[in-house]
Formats: C-alpha cells, structure tokens, sequence
C-alpha cells in the first residue's frame, strides 16, 4: 500500500469517529437538558405540593378560629348578670335544674355549662369524650332533680347549681362558679317567675352575703341535699376558712352561724391548755400580732372573762396562749402577754413572741410575796424547763411594747 492509500484511509477513519463524537456530546448534552428539566419540574411540584398545604392550614386555622368558643370570663358574668333577665321558651313554667343551666349558659356561656348541655343532648358523645383516664369533665344530677355539678379536669372551671321551689310558687335559681387556686368566683341568684318564663336577677340575695371580716375573698357551696348555703370567706395566708351558714326559709337565705374550719381542734387545744371549757366563745377579732401580713385570731366569750389566740398561718391553728377573768391579755410589738393575780401575793405573767405566723419562744414568770420575810421569789421558766432570771429577761425584752389595739369584734356563732 502506498502512502497516499494510507493517508486516505486515515483521513476517512478521522472524519467518522469525528461525526460520532459529535453526536454523541449532542445525545449527552440532551439529556443533561432533559435531566434538568425533570429536576426543575420536581422542585416545581414539590412547591406547588408545599405552597397547597400551607394554604390548607392557613385556612383550617382561620375556620378553626372562626369557630372557637369564646367563653366568658367570671370578671364579665360578675359585672353584668345582675342587670340582665334570662328567658326561657314560653310552654317552660315549671324548668328543671338542667334547663336553667342550659337557659343560663346561653347568654353567659362557660367549659362547665357546655358540658351540661353536651350531656343532655348528645350522651353518647359525652360518655365518650369522658371515658377512662382521658376524660375531661364530670357532670352529676342528685336525685331530686334540683341539684347539679359539672367538675373539669385540672384546672378547668367548675359549676354548682341548686333550685329551690318559693312559697309564692315561684323558683330560686342559684349558680355558683369557681376554678382551683382562683381568686374569683361567681355566685349568681335568680328568681325564675313562671307567669313569663323569665329569670330576673335576685340582687337582694347577692347583696345580703355581706362578708363577716371583709379581709378575705368569698366562695360559695351549694348543697346537694338540705336547705343550708355555706358562704366562706378565705382569709389571706390561712388554711383555715370562715364560714358562715346561710339556710333557706321557704322566700330567701337567712344568715345563721358563723365558725371555722379546725373549731374543733382550737377548742382541744384550749381545753388542755386551762383544763375546762368555762363558756363558749361567741366572738373573735383578726389582728396580725407580729405584722407578717397574716393575721392571727383572737377568741372570746362575752362577757370577755375568757379568752384565746392562736396562730393561724402555719397549716393549722396554733394556741399561743389563753386568758381568764384574772390573767388579761395584751398585744406586743412582737407577741402577746397575759399577765394577772395567781393568788394572794403571787403574780404570773406568761410571754409568747411570735415570728412569721408561728410561736418561736414561751416563757413563764412567776413572782410570790412571802409576807413573814418579805421577801419576792421570782423564777422563770421556758416550758417546763427552769432558766435564769437573766436569761428570762432578755427573752420576755424581746416582745417590745405594748401596743395600743382596738380589735373588730365579729360573732361566732356554732
């Protein structure tokens, strides 16, 4: 073969693979195009995907808004429902504790008053949104049909109704509202007039549930069974309540006794301390002795032969100490003393200084003349345990002054 047949070859071979190279680099570069357009129309339905849900919840969100319950709160029921009539459906002259409710809830709507209506309506779905571990609410009706609770979980709201028939055929309503560790309650009463099917607030019985001290918030219990109203009054930094009996006469709520929660214990702790129970304490003042902004009680009889204080701050009542027709006491800068005759020549006087609604020190004097010598034997004691006399002054100067106190006396009646 010649070198120009060689060439020629070579030249053919050179112009094929060329051709195909070409259309190879044009078969690739197609399908990058291509590829890229798959991947650009991914990214475009995977916004579009994207974009649709955001618009879904968006508007699940403003549907959900629109539906919300706005419930009212008990500072709105407090300020209107003494101005506002309820009505009833006409052909209703004789309403049970549950329509009231129901009638009540329509224009002050509450968690616990839907709850009662959802239990009336639809049971089925109540029971089961109250099943087991999971449920939210507990409604209960007495027997007699005048009486009703509906309890929340936790923190929820709660609701006691109570009806009572009046002797002029008329019905009284009475509504009572609360949630745990609230400082506002609500406690509403009407008068349902069956002539027009209307309940008219009963502003007479609101007015009359007067606080006895007016230091402490007020709260309400309905009774499921009987005729006797307990209005309380929770005086600040106690656990112990005041509470005062209202009972129900036929028209209204007559005002009865007055006592606490833990009477009971405080007049234990009294009789062991004097041994007998002269008379009954039928009165008491509030008077924070060691000003921690919790006041302590003072008890007395009255004709004020008789008397006690206790700390009430510390969980349960605490005795600091007592008096009698001879041993007065007198409030202190920093505790109480009691002090008077413990016989012919002999004096006793008894210190308690008090901190932070509690007794952190007792002390005992006692002082007697012996007239033969005339000589005075003063000792002093913390308990039962005898200490210096210099020991003893130094405490009982820790209670400072006498002060000047002109107590509010309010009646305990048992």
């Amino acid at each position: 073969m010649t070198f120009a047949e060689l060439y020629s070859i070579c030249v053919v071979l050179l112009y094929i693979v060329s051709n195909k190279c070409i259309i190879y680099y044009v078969f690739w570069k197609q399908i990058v195009i291509f590829a890229a357009l798959i991947k650009t129309y991914r990214l475009m339905k995977r916004t579009i995907i994207t974009l649709s849900f955001l618009a879904i919840a968006a508007f699940t969100q403003v549907a959900l808004a629109q539906k919300t319950v706005q419930y009212a709160t008990f500072e709105q029921i407090n300020q209107k429902w003494k101005t506002q009539e309820i009505s009833l459906p006409k052909n209703v002259s004789s309403p049970s504790v549950t329509q009231l409710v129901r009638a009540f809830n329509e224009v002050w709507r509450t968690e616990p008053g839907d709850m009662v209506v959802l239990k009336t309506d639809n049971p089925k779905k109540f029971k089961k949104l109250n099943s087991g571990i999971d449920a939210v609410s507990y409604v209960n009706q007495n027997a007699s049909g005048n009486f009703l609770e509906s309890i929340g979980v936790g923190e929820a709201p709660w609701m006691e109704a109570r009806t009572w028939i009046r002797s002029n055929g008329h019905r009284f309503f009475a509504v009572n509202l609360g949630m745990p560790d609230s400082q506002e309650t609500v406690m509403a009463f009407y008068d349902f007039n069956p002539d027009n099917s209307t309940l008219v607030p009963d502003t007479g019985i609101a007015d009359g549930l007067v606080p006895e001290t007016e230091v402490g918030r007020m709260s309400m219990k309905l009774p499921e069974e009987g005729d006797e109203v307990i209005v309380n009054e929770h005086i600040p930094g106690w656990n112990s309540v005041l509470g005062t009996v209202y009972t129900w006469d036929g028209m209204h709520l007559k005002r009865g006794g007055t006592t606490f929660t833990g009477f009971t214990d405080m007049i234990a702790q009294y009789k062991e301390d004097v041994g007998e129970m002269p008379n009954d304490f039928t009165k008491f003042a509030l008077v924070d002795i060691d000003d921690d902004g919790t006041p302590e009680l003072w008890l007395r009889t009255e004709d004020n032969y008789d008397g006690a204080y206790f700390c009430m701050g510390n969980g349960t009542p605490q005795l600091i100490t007592s008096e009698n027709w001879k041993i007065k006491g007198s409030i202190c800068e920093h505790g109480v003393l009691v002090a008077g005759s413990a016989g012919t020549g002999s004096f006793y006087a008894h210190y308690v200084l008090l901190e932070n609604s509690r007794v952190v020190d007792s002390i005992h004097y006692n002082s007697e003349y012996n007239i033969a010598t005339e000589d005075m034997k003063v000792t002093y004691s913390r308990g039962d345990n005898p200490i210096s006399i210099e020991e003893g002054e130094k405490a009982t100067a820790k209670l400072g002054k006498a002060k000047d106190v002109e107590p509010l006396w309010h009646s305990l009646m048992r």
